[in-house]
């Protein structure tokens, strides 16, 4: 497994936990008071799923 992928995966599966805590799908207490503001809340993780997605697609696709 490339270095690229796996970082990849690391930063889509901790969004999806960040946006699933914002939705009330789990509870965990330390990471709903990590952001308060409107702009850290929703675009950091939606701009870590995109670079998450985007590392997942280099590292399978890498061209030589």
């Amino acid at each position: 497994m490339k270095l690229k992928f796996a970082i990849g995966i690391i930063l889509v599966v901790a969004s999806l936990i960040k946006l699933a805590c914002l939705w009330g799908i789990i509870h965990w207490s330390w990471l709903e008071r990590a952001a308060e503001e409107p702009m850290f809340t929703y675009f950091t993780p939606l701009l870590l799923i995109f670079v998450g997605v985007n590392l997942i697609y280099e590292g399978i696709n890498k061209k030589k």
